[in-house]
């Protein structure tokens, strides 16, 4: 009998290793990557928090898909205003959302001047 061709995404650490182990091991192991795969399936459903988000962020609306908020940014040329004078360009919209433990942001382009 011929062994399972592993994935080509699996390290070859994983790969070389998991044969090697007994079936207690590998039920051990079946088991921690379902534990581990439902708390990321869980975490990605958790709202982002105001402190995972920049200080001056205006949420817009908080979906299951991620935060949508408006952010004023500075554009880091040292002879722009946006740098000394408080004034800074925008508003831009963003969302954030959760991929596993990390909180990213995905750029939604420019938004209206909010009076």
């Amino acid at each position: 009998m011929t062994q399972p061709t592993p994935p080509s995404t699996l390290p070859a650490y994983i790969a070389e290793g998991l044969p090697k182990q007994d079936d207690a091991t590998l039920r051990d192991a079946r088991e921690f990557i379902d534990q581990l795969l439902t708390d990321r399936e869980q975490r990605r459903e958790e709202p982002i928090t105001e402190d995972e988000l920049p200080d001056d962020a205006e949420v817009l609306r908080e979906k299951s898909d991620g935060t949508v908020y408006l952010e004023y940014r500075t554009c880091g040329d040292d002879t722009c205003k946006c740098m000394t004078e408080g004034k800074k360009h925008g508003p831009y919209k963003y969302r954030a959302y959760r991929d596993g433990d990390t909180v990213r942001r995905e750029y939604l382009g420019k938004a209206e001047e909010r009076k």
